[in-house]
């Protein structure tokens, strides 16, 4: 678990103050500069472009010590970042678009677009489906964390389709299969996952129905997030981690079998890695989302689609409307690490 607990009303309301002494240090093993990176969440398979860049010595090879730490939540993440506590996190597009606007947020900037479409789906059972934001109306959604992406994601789904947000009620959720026993047991009708878990369904052959949350909302997926101080005074740490993930990722994408990654990752603990017969497909799935945009845009943020996620935003009321998304984000780096 990360060593940074964060309160929920610090976490959502991204408290000011004086801003400790971000995580750059000399490494004493091999004169490597060190970091941390935190995740949204415990390890999954979801961020093995971290992870195998990690677990495969690409970070090392460009003089690297990177510290990845398990987070507890997006917004908690973003937090991280405001906080000193970690040079670079992972984090939903939504959140970030959302944290701007809220004191401290303006001091955030996006340093890549690492999932550039949604990595969420929306399950419920075959009994009861809920297809569509209006059949959530008067009814129970899991969400990953109060106030993170998921729960952004959902509040502009209903927007979007003009439900009113009042009527549908929230409850954590787990990120995992065991949250239809949760629908079973009445406590929610439907949750929202990463792309994982309807891979682990249908595998299992557990009925079930999951859709895309692109299909409602197009925002962008994930980015990578960092302070504007510390990427003005550390920019050459943030092209040299693009340059090992891109690397990586451009590696994990020839492995053909994915043996070689996921012999990489195997020292994190990962939940889906213990189903060795899945691990590779709910891999493939989460890939996906690296190439939404087209592979020549791998890592880079797309000013159409980061505009389209932000408009959308504005709507719910999570970001000023009239305003330009390409404010929150920098292709700067991207491009230093692709040259």
């Amino acid at each position: 678990m990360s060593r940074f607990p964060v309160t929920r009303r610090a976490a959502l309301a991204l408290a000011g103050g004086s801003v400790a002494g971000i995580t750059l240090r000399d490494a004493r093993a091999q004169g490597a500069r060190a970091m941390t990176f935190v995740t949204p969440f415990a390890y999954i398979l979801a961020f093995v472009d971290v992870l195998n860049a990690k677990g495969g010595g690409y970070f090392e090879r460009e003089g690297l010590d990177v510290t990845v730490e398990q987070g507890r939540g997006s917004a908690m993440a973003v937090q991280q970042i405001v906080g000193g506590g970690a040079l670079l996190s992972r984090t939903g597009v939504g959140d970030h678009i959302r944290a701007s606007s809220r004191p401290g947020g303006q001091e955030l900037i996006a340093v890549a677009t690492i999932s550039q479409g949604s990595p969420f789906y929306v399950i419920s059972p075959t009994s009861r489906p809920i297809r569509t934001p209006e059949e959530m109306a008067g009814k129970t959604i899991g969400i990953l964390s109060v106030g993170g992406a998921t729960e952004i994601v959902l509040d502009v789904m209903l927007q979007a389709r003009g439900v009113d947000r009042t009527r549908v009620a929230r409850q954590t959720a787990p990120n995992s299969p065991a949250g239809l026993q949760l629908i079973e047991q009445g406590r929610i009708d439907a949750y929202i996952v990463s792309a994982g878990v309807p891979v682990a369904l249908q595998a299992s052959n557990t009925p079930h129905v999951a859709w895309n949350t692109d299909d409602v909302a197009p925002i962008p997926g994930q980015c990578y997030i960092a302070r504007r101080a510390t990427v003005a005074q550390n920019g050459d740490m943030v092209v040299r981690f693009l340059r090992a993930v891109r690397r990586s990722l451009q590696d994990m994408l020839a492995d053909t079998d994915l043996s070689r990654t996921l012999a990489n990752i195997r020292g994190f603990e990962i939940a889906e890695m213990r189903n060795a017969a899945l691990a590779p497909a709910i891999l493939r799935n989460e890939m996906q989302f690296w190439l939404t945009a087209g592979r020549e845009n791998l890592l880079r943020n797309v000013p159409d689609r980061w505009q389209r996620g932000y408009d959308l935003m504005a709507a719910a009321g999570f970001a000023p409307a009239g305003g330009r998304a390409d404010a929150l984000y920098t292709n700067e780096f991207v491009e230093r690490a692709r040259g």
